[in-house]
Order: structure tokens, then sequence, then C-alpha cells
């Protein structure tokens, strides 16, 4: 028996059959909605802006690659793994297609058609 236990005894407020319990903790699962959370933009520059969570998230992005239209993937809320798996698998697109892809800043890179370069000031 605990100092305390012996003290709330003496007090009146616990009795010997009478065990204190942790309370469990409620958890919560991450959202990584970061549209909902932060005005993150649509577009920069002219270039639309997508923000996958997961691989399949990028599969129909390809598309815009064979239409000649620019785009970015900002992986902030995508785990490491399904980035990676997105990288290669576009990687590969990039390579068929003739196109490039670029880091412009941590997880955010920019995908452009072949006929396209980046212009810097």
């Amino acid at each position: 028996m605990g100092l305390m236990n012996f003290i709330y005894k003496i007090f009146g407020f616990e009795s010997d059959d009478v065990k204190v319990v942790a309370k469990k903790k409620k958890t919560q699962k991450a959202s990584y909605n970061l549209k909902i959370k932060q005005d993150l933009p649509e577009e920069i520059d002219g270039v639309k802006v997508f923000y996958p969570e997961d691989f399949e998230d990028c599969k129909d992005k390809v598309e815009l690659l064979k239409k000649n239209t620019p785009f970015f993937l900002d992986f902030r809320g995508c785990a490491v793994s399904e980035k990676n798996k997105a990288l290669d698998y576009l990687s590969g697109v990039i390579a068929v297609l003739g196109a490039t892809s670029e880091e412009v800043e941590k997880n955010l890179y920019i995908f452009l058609p072949k006929n396209m370069k980046i212009e810097r000031e």
C-alpha cells in the first residue's frame, strides 16, 4: 500500500478493496488532409499543385505529362514509403516520355513534359 493510499484511507476517501487504475488515453489518428488544415496553393506560377496522400493518388498524373501539362506534387501529407514508391513510378514514366522532374523544395517536386524547361532568374 502506498503512502497516498494510506492517507486517503485515514480521511475515509478510499478503502482497502478499491484500487486506483490509470485512465486509458484516447488515441487520435493523424489527419493528413492538409487542404482543410492549411491554406495551401492550388497553383504555383500558373502550374497546378497536387497533394497526394498515397501512391494511388499519383498514378493518374501520367496523363498530364502525356498532354504536355506541367504539375507539382507536394508530398507533405504522404508517408515516406508511399512517396518513394510514387517517385520510382514517375521516374520510369519520365524516362519513357522524355519528360523531366526536379525537387524544388523538400517534398515539393515539379514534373515537366518533354518540351518544357525551368527558367531560373
